[in-house]
């Protein structure tokens, strides 16, 4: 099954000798077409997204992101849409500030 995750990489994302050092799980794929993308939209959201690059500059502004996330998800979903969303947003907050183990690291959402 396709699903969308948060990756970091010992080096460049298109260097083959890099190595997978981080990857967790976002949401799966359908559920972020039908839920995530409509939150994103509907807050304009930047940096979490399918897609992006994560800087390590863009700490403050993606833990915005995720909490306005979490918001959208308490206010528009119920039961286990929202349970699943909620979960997801909580533990990308946990994990984002500790990703970075250093100021070069970038994220990547795909």
């Amino acid at each position: 099954m396709m699903s969308v995750g948060l990756y970091r990489y010992s080096g460049e994302l298109d260097d083959r000798e890099s190595e997978l050092t981080l990857s967790e799980n976002i949401s799966t794929q359908d559920f972020y077409d039908e839920h995530w993308e409509r939150a994103i939209h509907e807050l304009g959201i930047l940096i979490i997204q399918d897609g992006s690059e994560i800087a390590f500059h863009q700490l403050g502004d993606a833990l915005d992101e995720l909490e306005r996330l979490r918001e959208w998800a308490i206010q528009r979903l119920e039961g286990a849409n929202l349970e699943y969303m909620k979960g997801r947003v909580e533990h990308l907050q946990r994990i984002l500030p500790n990703a970075f183990y250093s100021e070069e690291v970038i994220l990547y959402i795909f």
